[in-house]
This record gives structure tokens, C-alpha cells and sequence, in this order.
């Protein structure tokens, strides 16, 4: 039996990259599945595709995190499909890199409204419907290297993902008496994300950066540190901040 075994699971931000890492490692540990994706269909149904011929129950759909209305319509989609949820992973986000004095009021607010926004309009609706009356669950966010160390052109991601950081310590103090364990992974691994500022830091003529990071991990190599704080193992750990990133921050 699985570490997941008929637990049910939201991973947003799940059609590639860490997230799809994710979604198909807790399928596989017997989860079952809520994945959603922002605007690309053909991810999606190719994501879901793949988890059910590996065996998980799975359903998803499109959905702007980071309008709390979609999301209210995000966890309507959870409840008629599974009428229950145990463990969000707020893994939804974006990255343009630019320079700080170019970038604009509208990137801003596109950046921090994703990755912020939806990590604290997911979880404040999904512990609302589903985890505070079970008084129970899981709820996983992600930050970045970035978060807490200077970097260049990403001041906005930075800044979002310090952010939830802190959202996340406050969450889990806050959470504590209903049994919910809140805490996020900084995970490190090659991804879209990563090949953008790779492509941006060769701008730069920085070719040691750049070469670092088409050089990094594969997204399932960080997939376990979820797993973790998504399994009973992490019933005694909250508030934390697990780095999952090969030794970066050593």
C-alpha cells in the first residue's frame, strides 16, 4: 500500500515541470488526484492521459489561481469529483526575467498575483471546505532560492516567493489547533522556469550561471521532499522550510 493510499491531492501548476513530478509520484503512492493548469489544454489532458494509464484515479482542469473566484470554482470542481480534499500543494507560478528598473507595474502584479495570491487564495479556500471540517491535512507551498538570497532579474519572483515564506509560518501557527500541517519546499531542478533564466543570465554574458542552470537535477529528483510533508511522516512538522536543491544553499 501506498503513503498516499486514497488520500486526495490538489497540485496545481501539475501539467509540467516539479509539479507533474509531483502529481505522478503521489499517484503512484496512491493518491488520488486533483491537478490544474492555467491556459494550456493540451498539457493537461496529455498530464491526465499519463497518470491514469500509470493507474491514479485523476481529474483536472483550467484555472487562473490567482483570481480567488476561479479558485471558488476550482474547489467546487474538487468536491463534485471527489466531495473531499487532504493535501494542497501550491506549486502554481511564473517567471520573466527582467532587469528591476524595467520591470513594469503590470509584470509585478502578474507575478506576485500568481504565486502569492494563489498560494494564499488555494490554501485560505481549500482549508475553509475541506480540511478544517476534517480537521486534518497538508498543505504545501513552494519558494525558491531567490526568496532568500540576492539574485538578478527576478525581483518580483523573489519577492512573491519570500513572501510565502512567511505566509507559510503564519499559516501553520495559525492552523496548528485544527491539525493542519502547513510547510514549503525549495526545490532546485531544471525546468521551464530554470531554462528561462538560464536563456536571460546568457544575456547577461554570464555563461557560468547559465551553464549551472541547464546543468541542475531533473524535477523528479525533488518530487520526494512533497512527498514528505504530503505523507504521516511530517504529522509533528509545521512551519518549515525543507531545501531540496542538491546542496545550492549549503
Amino acid at each position: 500500500m501506498g503513503r498516499l493510499q486514497n488520500r486526495i491531492a490538489l497540485v496545481t501548476g501539475a501539467t509540467r515541470g516539479i509539479g507533474r513530478s509531483v502529481a505522478e509520484l503521489f499517484g503512484r503512492e496512491g493518491a488520488r488526484l486533483f491537478i490544474a493548469g492555467h491556459v494550456d489544454e493540451s498539457s493537461l489532458q496529455e498530464t491526465l492521459g499519463d497518470l491514469k494509464r500509470a493507474g491514479a484515479d485523476a481529474d483536472g482542469g483550467l484555472f487562473n489561481i490567482g483570481n480567488c473566484d476561479q479558485v471558488r470554482l476550482l474547489a467546487d470542481a474538487i468536491a463534485d469529483r471527489f466531495g473531499a480534499l487532504d493535501i494542497v500543494v501550491n506549486n502554481a507560478g511564473i517567471i520573466a526575467p527582467t532587469a528591476l528598473l524595467d520591470i513594469t507595474p503590470e509584470q509585478w502584479e502578474k507575478t506576485v498575483s500568481t504565486h502569492l495570491n494563489g498560494t494564499f487564495y488555494c490554501t485560505v479556500e481549500m482549508v475553509r471546505r475541506f480540511l478544517k471540517p476534517k480537521r486534518c491535512g497538508k498543505v504545501i507551498n513552494v519558494t525558491a532560492p531567490s526568496a532568500v538570497r540576492g539574485s538578478y532579474g527576478v525581483a518580483d519572483y523573489a519577492a512573491a516567493k519570500a513572501g510565502i515564506i512567511a505566509f507559510t509560518r503564519n499559516a501553520a501557527r495559525e492552523l496548528l489547533p485544527l491539525n493542519i500541517q502547513v510547510n514549503a519546499v525549495l526545490p532546485v531542478a531544471r525546468t521551464r522556469m530554470t531554462d528561462a533564466l538560464a536563456e536571460y543570465y546568457a544575456g547577461m554574458s554570464n555563461a557560468e550561471a547559465a551553464a549551472r542552470l541547464g546543468s541542475l537535477a531533473p524535477p523528479q529528483s525533488v518530487a520526494p521532499a512533497f512527498l514528505f510533508f504530503a505523507s504521516s511522516d511530517s504529522d509533528y512538522v509545521t512551519g518549515q522550510v525543507l531545501a531540496a536543491d542538491g546542496g545550492l544553499l549549503a
